[in-house]
């Protein structure tokens, strides 16, 4: 089972994760990105977490996109979150910078 992170380290997570916050449960980011991009981001997004075996919940609504990463069987934050939320922020950082809404 993965070790569920500590706030202590939940915070110097976030110290890495631009856009991101701790919602008490998961690791959040609401996106701005106009609704023509958001299949494709899905879809980018999608082949990351297939490849890490590890998925997120993604909320679309109109200009934005919600994802929240936690380990559900561990019932909380670990690495593989973190990870998981860097990456996302990478297929981010291609659409086109400055995303955070």
């Amino acid at each position: 089972m993965p070790e569920i992170f500590d706030q202590d380290a939940i915070d110097t997570a976030l110290g890495a994760l631009p856009g991101w916050a701790y919602d008490g449960e998961a690791l959040v980011k609401r996106a701005g990105v106009p609704d023509d991009s958001q299949d494709a981001l899905e879809r980018s997004v999608g082949a990351v977490a297939d490849a890490l075996d590890h998925h997120p919940v993604v909320t679309r609504e109109p200009s934005a996109v919600t994802f929240r990463v936690w380990t559900h069987s561990a019932g909380g934050v670990t690495a593989k979150d973190v990870d998981l939320a860097a990456r996302i922020n990478q297929v981010l950082d291609g659409l086109q910078p400055d995303r955070d809404a």
